[in-house]
């Protein structure tokens, strides 16, 4: 699948309320429904033809523990895993989206959508 394919589905996919509320209680947020469509079409990992993947639900839920970043505290939400310890965030602090490296902590490649990675 294809960015461009994914943002598609997305874009058609109905909102998980349950799935939904859980990711909001847990990272203290209200997320806007487009960021709702992209947890509730990744139950399970999504593996797009650049080798990048969207994370599963319970990898969203766990993130903090399994790769020990307070993805909370720095007011992000970790969707997309683009390899070499970089993964696409929303930040809910300013509504926008960066690539973030859990390594060194830093963000890069802000942009206003998530189309822009595509």
């Amino acid at each position: 699948m294809t960015g461009k394919e994914l943002l598609v589905q997305v874009n058609n996919q109905s909102v998980n309320e349950a799935a939904i509320k859980e990711v909001e209680t847990k990272y203290g947020i209200q997320l806007p429904v487009f960021v709702q469509r992209i947890i509730s079409y990744s139950q399970e990992s999504v593996f797009l033809e650049n080798d990048w993947r969207v994370l599963s639900l319970n990898e969203i839920l766990d993130a903090s523990e399994d790769l020990h970043v307070d993805f909370a505290g720095l007011k992000i939400l970790p969707l997309i895993d683009t390899g070499d310890n970089d993964f696409i965030v929303y930040r809910f602090d300013n509504a926008t989206w960066a690539k973030f490296n859990i390594i060194d902590e830093c963000f890069f490649k802000n942009k206003n959508c998530l189309d822009d990675f595509f």
